[in-house]
């Protein structure tokens, strides 16, 4: 894997941080959702809605590099690692607390993230 393929891969993290950290203001702020026109216009001119909604269109980019560079099944499993970053922004920033199985589940993506990468 090239360091170029790497830093796209932290680009991407750094991005997933961004979105769910945008995204948990934004659930916060706007409430719950509700089928009304009124809630749609909140949701959508809120400024963490629109934070995240550039941040998700940003690292869609950046993912396409990344499959074009690595192919698509070691890309998406390389790109596994944005799952990772929002756990772990979800437990140390919004105060969420990942039960045991997704901190199995991060344990495993990082074995196979770290496999694929001795390639």
């Amino acid at each position: 894997m090239s360091k170029l393929t790497w830093a796209l891969g932290a680009i991407v993290a750094l991005l997933a941080i961004i979105d769910t950290l945008c995204w948990g203001y934004c659930t916060r702020e706007v409430g719950s959702p509700q089928l009304s026109l009124s809630f749609f216009f909140e949701l959508v001119f809120n400024k963490w809605f629109i934070a995240a909604s550039i941040a998700g269109f940003v690292a869609t980019l950046v993912n396409y590099a990344i499959l074009k560079e690595m192919g698509v099944l070691v890309g998406r499993f390389f790109l596994s690692l944005n799952t990772i970053a929002m756990i772990l922004t979800c437990t140390f920033v919004l105060g969420e607390r990942p039960t045991t199985t997704e901190w199995l589940g991060i344990a495993l993506i990082l074995m196979g993230v770290l496999l694929l990468g001795r390639r």
